[in-house]
């Protein structure tokens, strides 16, 4: 139809030049195939139009079952995701629980250990004090009594001991104090931990109390004449420009640094733990040897005072006994000198009578002097006379001579037992003076 159409327009146009003569057509005139050619393309275009269209909405309702079936899998994603991270904080806070648990005694522990340890350091200063006491006291001996017994050296021995002791507990309750510190700055980031954890277990709920249960509800077709076939050769991202602006967040962290963060904090806690039990045990064990080498320390000062008091009240009886002798030597001297002295006064007479008749036979005239026996006897009497007077003088100075030496003996032995007795009363003060307490 359109070809005998073709034709008869040729015709037409045959004739119009064959006729040329007759008239010509209007050049504002569009041809007759033209004319049909632009319907033709209109109706091409309408047909190619229809059919890009079908094809999109066929692709954008398969876009938004896609869609819909992603929103819905990333929905079940987040519950279960909700439910696991509710599940993670449960256990994490139960850790968390059970270690500040466990923590708890161990911080009474340390708390007690450190009371425990102020209160040996302040008894370790005082015994050092007292020590001090004994050993100024003893230091008031007379020079004489000065000597490194064996008290003396017990004291210095256990002097020495109580300053080691005091040093060691005061490392101890350093150490104690610093592992307390550590523990206490641990149980506060633990319950700082729980307290969070809390909080975002309780958000997680209130999450997931807003996220209902997804269904999926995929679109329904409109048009029947859709085919969804056609829309695997269109894609929507090549022809449409999509600009979404992106939510800024502040970094977060990843689950394995969040995880590892809090057991971290757990195990530091612990190992916290087990440090502070062992050093209190170590402490307790210190303390007890300790208190054992002072009490055994104070035993054998105490001894040795006590021997030596029995030493020196010995050697005071012996002195006592001594000083009993020599007084008694000195009374019989006393007695000698006196006696001694009575002899030379009853001797003091005859020698004068001696002398005066000596002096009286004398004077006989010249001729009558004659060393007759009279003046042999005479003489000799004077002679005897004078020798006893001489020896009972000689006598009475060495009697006296000793006599002196006894009574500075006799001081010197009472000074001796006054010192002794000073040094035994000074010992029986530092044996007597506070006591260390027993072993238990």
């Amino acid at each position: 139809m359109v070809a005998a159409g073709e034709e008869h327009g040729m015709s037409q146009l045959g004739l119009g030049e064959a006729g040329g003569s007759m008239g010509r057509m209007d050049p504002a005139m569009t041809l007759p195939s033209v004319w049909k050619q632009k319907s033709a393309d209109s109706m091409n275009k309408a047909t190619v139009q229809r059919k890009n269209l079908s094809e999109h909405r066929a692709a954008y309702f398969k876009f938004n079952e896609e869609v819909r079936r992603s929103q819905y899998s990333m929905q079940v994603q987040v519950n279960d995701a909700l439910k696991k991270k509710k599940n993670t904080l449960e256990l994490l806070i139960d850790k968390l629980n059970s270690t500040i648990t466990a923590a708890e005694p161990v911080r009474q522990m340390l708390a007690a250990s450190k009371i425990k340890l102020e209160k040996e350091l302040e008894e370790k200063r005082t015994y050092l004090e007292w020590n001090m006491k004994r050993v100024e006291l003893r230091n008031q001996r007379a020079p004489t009594e000065w000597v490194a017994d064996e008290p003396q050296r017990q004291l210095l021995a256990q002097e020495t001991l109580l300053r080691d002791s005091h040093a060691q507990q005061e490392k101890n309750f350093k150490e104690i104090a610093e592992t307390c510190s550590s523990l206490e700055v641990s149980y506060k980031e633990l319950e700082e931990d729980i307290a969070d954890k809390k909080l975002a277990w309780e958000l997680n709920n209130q999450a997931e109390a807003e996220c209902q249960q997804p269904a999926l509800k995929l679109p329904s077709i409109n048009c029947k004449r859709m085919d969804l076939n056609a829309a695997t050769n269109v894609r929507l991202d090549k022809d449409v420009e999509v600009h979404v602006a992106k939510a800024e967040h502040p970094t977060l962290l990843s689950p394995n640094i969040w995880h590892g963060s809090t057991m971290k904090n757990i195990d530091k806690n612990k190992r916290i733990q087990t440090r502070s039990m062992g050093l209190c045990d170590g402490c307790d064990t210190i303390s007890r040897k300790l208190a054992e080498a002072i009490l055994q320390a104070h035993h054998w000062v105490a001894q040795a005072l006590e021997e030596r008091v029995k030493e020196q009240k010995k050697m005071i009886e012996e002195l006592q006994e001594q000083l009993r002798l020599t007084l008694e030597e000195v009374e019989e001297a006393e007695t000698t000198v006196a006696m001694l002295k009575q002899a030379l006064q009853d001797l003091a007479e005859p020698l004068r009578v001696s002398e005066k008749r000596l002096e009286i036979h004398s004077k006989r005239p010249q001729r009558e002097l004659i060393e007759d026996d009279v003046n042999i006897h005479l003489k000799s009497e004077l002679d005897e006379l004078k020798y006893q007077e001489a020896l009972l003088e000689q006598r009475k100075i060495k009697v006296e001579t000793m006599l002196s030496d006894l009574i500075g003996t006799r001081d010197e032995i009472q000074d001796d037992i006054q010192l002794k007795q000073f040094c035994v009363d000074l010992d029986t003060k530092c044996l007597e003076m506070g006591s260390y307490p027993d072993k238990k």
